[in-house]
């Protein structure tokens, strides 16, 4: 409970709203909301669809979060709640998780990061998420031809992979991505591109 709004003798219950006095907060088990973009509700119930999962069945479907000072995701919990419609305005769906929380190192008004890890991508090509641009089209990445000349390339997304984002699809695993100076590379200019490891070049493209 939190600290009382008032002191004893103080006069309450006045006006036309009722005096608060204090808050009551549950810390175990405890309630992450959080709001999911349109492409990932299809991509979600198509998962779901997948594993025959019902609209019953929210508690079979996990959910990880992280605290800012954390590395990963470590706290786990299960989808407790998804609003039956997506909020026009901003194209996203509200959604709710419960965790468990014996030790209390999830405290309310926290900001997490939220993971909703559905199925397993096998051979996936991964850029990191800082390389993906999105316009009218849709989602794309700056890509450097054979003649180093960079071109934009039309991608379909799947779910994040800590920094990185599945490509489903627009991408061959020998193209060349743009992830350092996304800023300054302009579609149909040369470049004298620097070629990188993966690793190296996710964590260039994080910066």
């Amino acid at each position: 409970m939190t600290a009382r709004q008032v002191s004893v003798g103080q006069f309450v219950g006045s006006g036309a709203s009722p005096t608060l006095l204090a808050t009551i907060i549950q810390h175990d088990p405890i309630y992450v909301n959080f709001n999911v973009s349109e492409q990932d509700v299809l991509h979600i119930r198509a998962e779901m669809a997948r594993r025959a999962l019902t609209p019953d069945d929210l508690r079979k479907v996990p959910v990880e979060v992280g605290l800012q000072s954390e590395a990963g995701y470590p706290h786990r919990g299960t989808l407790d709640y998804a609003s039956p419609s997506v909020n026009p305005s901003t194209g996203t769906l509200a959604v709710r998780a419960v965790l468990q929380n014996p030790s209390r190192i999830l405290l309310p008004g926290y900001f997490l990061r939220v993971r909703v890890p559905l199925g397993e991508a096998q051979n996936a090509l991964l850029v990191p998420d800082s390389a993906i641009g999105s316009d009218q089209g849709g989602r794309y990445v700056l890509v450097v031809d054979k003649d180093d000349v960079v071109a934009q390339r039309k991608v379909e997304i799947g779910p994040r992979v800590d920094e990185r984002r599945v490509i489903e699809s627009g991408l061959n695993p020998q193209d060349r991505v743009v992830v350092a100076g996304v800023l300054r590379a302009i579609p149909g200019q040369k470049v004298d591109p620097r070629v990188q490891a993966a690793d190296a070049a996710a964590a260039a493209g994080a910066k």
